[in-house]
């Protein structure tokens, strides 16, 4: 009897969860498939009449300065999420470098990281899609060759001793002329992979690689698939199908809507529950958790360090070469003869990562990210707030971000200190003179537009709706992943229940 009651509630629930989750779940499932490709949709962009206004960028913050580059006394280098600018009169106004060999697409054109070479006047460029050299005497942009078929993701240039190295979110390459040459480095030990990054592999199916990414494709039409059906089920079920074609059709919906549903439960199951867990509040529980490599597909540790490097600096004083990743910071000699160890640093870093990561000497580091600014000396369990100069213990769990989400940190030639700060942009640490507070060029907010990747992350997510959700909006996908494991659970039962007698026939034979 109490298996009946449960049924009709399965029932009841399956079918009104369905109704609400239907035209989500398609969004959801279209959304997955191309954040799943993002070479494939990089030269694509959203119109800005699309999205909410927050997102249409100010004062440089959105990540508009990641790096800064003075040349001379008034030509300035800005490169950021909104590309590379330069400035002849002291940052009173910028022109667009984008444009004579830099990359067209908008999602390419993302920088990371400046590094200004002197001997040459050049200045190499580490963009979401490969290392670029801009000759200064001339304005030309040269792609720097990789070694790989695909478009990489680069963090940082730095300098070794001379040599410039180009790092990747999986790779360390040495800068040879126009082309880069992968510069082996291995860890002590890989015994373990970070359980954020282990639960967004397995999320979208690049645990596996390009065969695991495709087969969640796959999943995904099958949920839009579901989806749609649910709503002819739903509304058109009762209908008395006059001809044969829209009888077979019919059938076919209603059969394949069930079996199909099954076939796919546990696979969907994955998809829902590593859902919950990719934003706040529920991925708290991930932090610092660890999973044995032991049971990570072999194709994901063929590259011990395949997505994990976040930053990178060079320690001229200790000659290591010192990365943030996923997994901790990681150190080693830069002639990478030896096994990089992962280091006991106490400062805090956001799950993103670090956005600053610079050298101060005398074993101290200048690390920012979403939590802040700090001065961090080897080897203390605490590190000094770069903005009050108060001391910060590490956090023993995830916090919230500070209230300055910094991305970058730079002096001017002048002496003035600014810090760039994803929400409110470019601002002064010390009082700068008037001409020299650099002018967010008008252009960019006129023609701005979303690549087509990071709209559909922000779909994905559910943060292009916090305008209606407000501070809510931080729940709107735990609830989801929630309502999604119920819409499965309930409609296997539902399957179960009603061939109970068969399975049972089954289970004695």
């Amino acid at each position: 009897m109490i298996f009946k009651k449960i049924y009709k509630k399965a029932v009841s629930w399956h079918k009104y969860i369905g109704l609400f989750l239907s035209i989500i779940l398609v969004w959801m499932s279209v959304s997955g498939i191309l954040l799943n490709h993002p070479d494939l949709i990089a030269t694509f962009s959203i119109p800005k009449a699309y999205f909410p206004d927050e997102y249409i960028p100010e004062n440089w913050n959105r990540g508009g300065i990641q790096d800064i580059v003075y040349v001379g006394q008034d030509t300035i280098i800005i490169g950021g999420k909104q590309g590379v600018w330069k400035s002849n009169d002291s940052g009173k106004s910028f022109q667009s470098l984008m444009h004579n060999g830099f990359p067209e697409a908008i999602y390419y054109q993302k920088v990371n990281d400046l590094y200004y070479d002197t001997l040459q006047s050049e200045i190499y460029v580490a963009t979401f899609g490969g290392i670029y050299k801009l000759d200064l005497s001339n304005n030309q942009w040269t792609a720097i060759t990789t070694p790989n078929q695909y478009p990489e993701k680069f963090v940082k240039v730095i300098n070794v001793k001379g040599q410039l190295y180009a790092v990747s979110q999986s790779h360390i390459y040495s800068i040879q002329a126009n082309q880069l040459e992968v510069y082996p480095i291995f860890k002590k030990e890989h015994n373990e992979v970070d359980m954020i990054q282990f639960t967004f592999a397995l999320h979208s199916g690049w645990l596996w690689g390009t065969p695991g990414r495709l087969f969640y494709d796959f999943l995904s039409l099958i949920l839009i698939f579901l989806s749609l059906t649910s709503l002819y089920i739903t509304f058109f079920k009762k209908k008395k199908a006059t001809h044969s074609i829209s009888k077979k059709i019919k059938q076919f919906i209603i059969t394949y809507h069930t079996k199909i549903g099954v076939w796919t439960f546990l696979f969907l199951l994955i998809i829902g529950g590593t859902g919950m867990f990719m934003r706040p509040p529920l991925i708290v529980a991930l932090y610092n958790g660890k999973v044995p490599s032991s049971i990570i597909p072999d194709r994901f540790l063929e590259n011990e360090w395949y997505h994990t490097i976040r930053n990178a600096l060079y320690d001229p004083q200790t000659d290591r070469i010192i990365l943030d990743t996923t997994e901790g910071i990681f150190a080693g000699k830069s002639d990478g003869e030896s096994a990089f160890e992962k280091q006991d640093w106490k400062v805090n870093i956001f799950v993103m990562g670090a956005t600053v990561f610079e050298p101060l000497g005398d074993k101290h580091f200048l690390v920012g990210s979403f939590y802040g600014l700090y001065d961090y000396k080897e080897g203390e369990n605490f590190s000094t707030d770069a903005l009050t100069h108060e001391k910060v213990p590490f956090y023993q769990r995830i916090q919230k971000p500070g209230d300055f989400m910094t991305v970058a940190a730079f002096t001017s030639p002048k002496g003035e200190k600014y810090i760039s700060a994803y929400s409110q942009g470019l601002l002064a640490i010390t009082p700068p003179q008037e001409d020299t507070f650099y002018h967010f060029p008008k252009v960019i907010q006129e023609e701005y537009k979303l690549p087509l990747w990071n709209y559909m992350f922000e779909l994905h997510n559910g943060r292009l709706f916090q305008f209606i959700f407000d501070k809510y909006s931080i729940l709107l996908i735990p609830v989801l992943g929630l309502l999604f494991n119920i819409l499965l659970v309930t409609g296997l039962y539902e399957y179960l229940y009603r061939k109970r007698k068969k399975i049972k026939k089954w289970i004695k034979a």
